[in-house]
């Protein structure tokens, strides 16, 4: 008896990794990256099982990773969002519930990131908007290095754009506070600005404490 097992961190999907990283059950686990069923494992020795599993454990550590604009998956391409200030309060919403619950809702924090290309010339290129209707399931067979990748360059990018509202905010409250220094008044938040403000906020407290464990290293 053998097995056939993933080499190494890209050969796994990001399907079978979901699977190992919810799964405690090690047969499972086994059983996706092999094409096995369960029952057929449990016929195997128990040495064979147990050397598997050191496999399979030892992948988890080489993790790997790397970025592209644009995936091709099964003949239709998918493009990384192209413009951070189009993203909608609805996307963030929507990344904010998935982030919560990570591994078992990665595939439609992928159909966030990546949405069908609309136009493409050259190296720009233009995606649908999104509607939270996104067939987030054809992102399961996504290599695991390239889902590390995505999740790497959104955590950067992330960080860069917090950065960035870091700034406006103070540059507000500055203004503010001159304006009610001089008797003009402070002028209150839309209820708009106050839930993009509120996303923002849980979304930074939430990736500091837990994200930085799915980036690559």
């Amino acid at each position: 008896m053998e097995l056939r097992l993933p080499h190494k961190w890209s050969d796994l999907s990001l399907g079978e990794l979901q699977v190992f990283m919810t799964s405690e059950n090690e047969l499972e686990k086994i059983a996706v990256c092999t094409n096995k069923s369960v029952e057929q494992l449990r016929k195997y020795p128990q040495k064979l099982i147990e050397a598997a599993t050191e496999h399979l454990n030892n992948l988890m550590n080489q993790e790997t990773a790397r970025f592209e604009k644009v995936l091709e998956i099964d003949g239709k391409r998918f493009g990384f969002i192209p413009d951070w200030d189009a993203f909608t309060a609805g996307e963030w919403i929507d990344m904010e519930t998935y982030l919560a619950d990570f591994w078992p809702n990665a595939h439609k924090i992928m159909a966030i990131l990546f949405r069908p290309v609309t136009y493409e010339y050259k190296d720009k290129y233009e995606i649908e908007k999104y509607n939270a209707k996104e067939d987030a399931s054809v992102f399961e067979g996504v290599p695991a290095d390239l889902v590390s990748g995505t999740l790497l360059f959104f955590w950067n990018t992330r960080n860069e754009l917090l950065l960035d509202m870091k700034s406006s905010l103070l540059e507000a409250a500055k203004k503010a506070i001159q304006s009610a220094k001089n008797g003009d008044g402070i002028t209150s938040s839309t209820p708009s600005q106050k839930e993009t403000s509120s996303i923002w906020t849980r979304l930074r407290n939430y990736l500091s404490t837990s994200f930085s464990n799915t980036s690559a290293t």
